[in-house]
């Protein structure tokens, strides 16, 4: 599930997906930012390749509450997806 410190997490209708990565090129490095990539599974059985919808980068300490925020509303983790 996790490359390269990638972390992806899958909605419960397994449509809804989102990527959170670290942001390894920001040059304040006192500061740690995240990307959170989302998008959705095509298909019915998600045979044809995900669409990414959007990105947008935010401090790892928003990131992690958004990640277990999700983890409660019953998302879940699960393997790459793009």
């Amino acid at each position: 599930m996790n490359s390269n410190n990638d972390f992806w997490i899958i909605d419960s209708n397994f449509v809804g997906v989102m990527r959170f990565y670290k942001d390894n090129e920001h040059p304040d490095k006192s500061i740690t930012y995240m990307f959170i990539e989302e998008g959705i599974v095509m298909g019915i059985h998600g045979e044809n390749p995900p669409l990414m919808k959007t990105r947008k980068k935010i401090v790892i300490e928003e990131a992690r509450l958004l990640w277990q925020k999700l983890l409660n509303e019953g998302w879940q983790k699960t393997n790459k997806k793009w």
